[in-house]
């Protein structure tokens, strides 16, 4: 029973009220089955068509039987259909699709004096969270963050070239004059084969600084926003704050700096293994 309504549900996934489209349906099949005329396939599939429903005339019958709005004779039975319509309107959107789930967790760098003070420590830290986050990556690595140093870059070198040399696309956004930070990894990147590597320094009008987003972005699907710069400070001496994220909305955030990145200069970049300024 539950199936059967559930495909008339779906088949009147184009109308704007499924109840009423049911309703308008039912009134068809009504007006072509006066008569002795008995609701077969090509009834249905009538009514379907004057009701811009898209559907099996076969797999409807089959399941207007099973619901009894079409009886053992063949008949229309109003009150069943009645009572169709009605459950239609008490299920509402329930059994569409559920939007896939976003989660989020709260990330932070917590010097060794914070971590004293709280036992156990409460959430996750920065520099592992980002690391995690890359070793998972299987397509595209976005880096945002306007300071960056060589303590940080050292720190996230082995897991980045392990994803370069998978094939991941990674893009590095940060200030006027930071990409530099990035030499090692840009090094070691040249003749890898699979390589996809870029390097935007960021600057707008009225700020040279460009952008003061610090977030990490993988596969357009996880991501880290927060305090913390690419800096030994923010991965492991201030007390920085974020949250690691899940899900589709991550690609809002992705398109944001896909435009960004436009904004900025390019710097170099390594193709295929060959650097391209």
């Amino acid at each position: 029973m539950n199936v059967a309504l559930r495909v008339i549900h779906d088949g009147l996934r184009t109308c704007a009220d499924r109840p009423e489209g049911w309703g308008e349906f039912v009134s068809r099949v009504e007006e072509r089955s006066r008569g002795d005329r008995v609701v077969d396939v090509d009834v249905v599939k009538t009514c379907l068509g004057a009701s811009g429903l898209s559907a099996s005339p076969a797999e409807w019958l089959r399941h207007l039987r099973t619901l009894a709005v079409v009886d053992t004779s063949g008949r229309l039975d109003r009150r069943r259909a009645s009572d169709v319509g009605i459950a239609l309107d008490l299920v509402g959107d329930s059994f569409d699709l559920a939007p896939p789930r976003s989660t989020w967790a709260p990330v932070a760098t917590l010097p060794a004096e914070v971590l004293s003070l709280v036992r156990p420590p409460p959430m996750r830290q920065t520099a592992g969270v980002l690391l995690a986050l890359i070793d998972r990556s299987t397509e595209c690595v976005t880096l945002a963050a306007p300071f960056v140093d060589s303590a940080a870059v050292h720190h996230l070198h082995g897991s980045l070239m392990a994803a370069v040399r998978r094939g991941v696309a990674v893009h590095v956004l940060t200030s006027v004059g930071r990409g530099a930070e990035w030499a090692p990894l840009v090094d070691d990147a040249l003749g890898t084969p699979r390589c996809n590597l870029a390097v935007t320094e960021l600057h707008t009008e009225i700020s040279t600084l460009g952008s003061h987003a610090k977030v990490l972005l993988v596969d357009r699907n996880e991501g880290y926003v927060g305090s913390a710069n690419l800096t030994a400070a923010g991965l492991g001496r201030h007390v920085e704050i974020g949250v690691e994220l899940s899900g589709p909305q991550v690609d809002e955030l992705a398109r944001l700096l896909d435009a960004v990145e436009r904004l900025g200069t390019r710097v170099v970049s390594v193709v295929a293994g060959v650097l391209r300024r």
